[in-house]
């Protein structure tokens, strides 16, 4: 399949975001926004092909050339992107999800505002103040999420499921109840929420449904979300011994039933160590 190459000489302007490829900047309210290199590639080729659906494998294609990349990591790109610009899946105003098949720019581009002649001696006239179109998707959420919607540099290179899972266990340290192993769990319901939201793998939503619920002391529900996620393909053989959530469990025949299922019987109770041989 050909590439597709975005064109670099064009400045895209829509609402209150300016996208210069020539400089690799992207703007949002006059600020400038950090984004990774595919992420911005990505925002190229859909503004290239503004209104047009571009298919996953198109994009997979032009910008990483299609090799060893999955569409999972096309989809944690695309929700960075609109987090960058502030949209939201649920109402997209820039990015659109084209179910199972690809993405569309639907944000309506207008030409780059011009600068401002320079008059001799004397230094240009400052361009008019930018007022935003609509407040970003996410303030209605939680505070912290400014930060993310920000662009923190730092932020675009954690492994965000490996950061959640550490906060899971946790959780699972601190006796039920304690008000810390509460804010961890609204913190993962909010996260959890977001991946569901960027488009995560079914397998790892139920997953992460299930590890909630077994925080959360609701058994019956932390069973049946990980059956689920075991239906849909769920093999990690080291999840139920690496996750604290588990070990509640540990003595439950249904869940012991669900650790056969994975062709794993993991020890999660910590087994005394043995004896030195007597010399």
């Amino acid at each position: 399949m050909p590439r597709t190459e975005p064109d670099n000489d064009i400045i895209y302007w829509f609402d209150h975001i300016l996208v210069e490829p020539a400089a690799h900047r992207l703007q949002r309210d006059g600020r400038d926004v950090p984004v990774e290199p595919k992420a911005y590639t990505v925002l190229l080729t859909l503004l290239h092909h503004a209104g047009e659906m571009v298919s996953k494998d198109t994009l997979l294609d032009s910008v990483w050339g299609h090799h060893h990349v999955s569409t999972g990591v096309l989809n944690r790109v695309v929700s960075q992107l609109r987090r960058a610009l502030g949209d939201s899946p649920a109402q997209p105003r820039y990015i659109a999800t084209v179910h199972s098949l690809g993405y569309r720019f639907i944000g309506v581009l207008q030409p780059a505002p011009a600068a401002a002649p320079v008059v001799d001696n004397e230094p240009a006239a400052p361009p008019p103040p930018v007022v935003a179109s609509a407040p970003p998707a996410f303030d209605a959420r939680a505070p912290y999420r400014r930060r993310f919607a920000d662009g923190d540099t730092f932020l675009q290179f954690i492994d965000l499921q490996t950061c959640l899972n550490q906060l899971a266990n946790w959780a699972a340290l601190l006796p039920p109840g304690d008000t810390l192993r509460q804010a961890i769990l609204t913190v993962l319901q909010l996260e959890y929420a977001r991946l569901r939201a960027g488009g995560a793998a079914p397998v790892t939503l139920l997953y992460n449904e299930a590890v909630l619920a077994a925080l959360a002391g609701d058994r019956q529900t932390a069973l049946a979300a990980l059956g689920l996620a075991i239906d849909e393909g769920a093999c990690d053989e080291l999840a139920l011994r690496r996750d604290l959530a588990w070990r509640t469990l540990a003595g439950d025949p249904d869940f012991c039933r669900q650790q056969r299922r994975l062709g794993n019987v993991p020890t999660i109770a910590t087994s005394p160590r043995p004896s030195p041989p007597e010399l």
